[in-house]
């Protein structure tokens, strides 16, 4: 037995294909968990004025669907500086680059994503104490043969939390 579908509710696709139904309770529920992931769902009541069990029910559901639950280093407690470094690759060898990054420098490395503009471009978010650590890292992963150039920018500040928006956008309709 299919259960019942509010008119309220939008359907969206997951990665796995599956889909995922969002009901208006969400946008307030993803907004918090998107702020603290170990908030409690009591707050989450109390303040969204939505039945304990409600929240807890669609909790689950979002955590099961399409919300991610993890850790982040506090990078400023912690006195680390954040950098992104631009490697652009000579032709067709990403992918052997980040692999040579990520041996030499597991350590630091966030991630490595793989972007394109008419040309791939490979972008290394990078945790850093120092300016000499950050420029050894450029320095070694420009030795690499098949990297054409690298350059190096500092997040100084994050403008935009990543909850701006994004749960409301999740519910928008087509």
């Amino acid at each position: 037995m299919r259960k019942k579908q509010y008119n309220n509710e939008k359907s969206i696709s997951s990665n796995k294909g599956q889909e995922v139904h969002l009901r208006w309770q969400d946008a307030g529920i993803i907004e918090e968990l998107l702020s603290d992931a170990y908030i409690s769902s009591t707050y989450i009541s109390k303040k969204h004025g939505i039945p304990l069990s409600t929240v807890q029910r669609r909790r689950r559901y979002l955590e099961n669907t399409i919300l991610i639950r993890r850790y982040e280093i506090n990078h400023k407690k912690q006195n680390f500086r954040i950098g992104e470094i631009t490697v652009f690759p000579k032709s067709g060898s990403s992918k052997e680059i980040a692999e040579k990054i990520l041996s030499r420098y597991r350590k630091n490395v966030i991630y490595i994503s793989v972007k394109v503009d008419g040309s791939v471009i490979l972008t290394v978010l990078t945790y850093f104490r120092t300016t000499n650590e950050i420029h050894e890292m450029m320095e070694g992963i420009n030795s690499i043969s098949s990297v054409a150039q690298v350059k190096f920018a500092e997040i100084v500040e994050v403008i935009r939390a990543k909850t701006d928006g994004i749960d409301k956008r999740l519910l928008q309709t087509s």
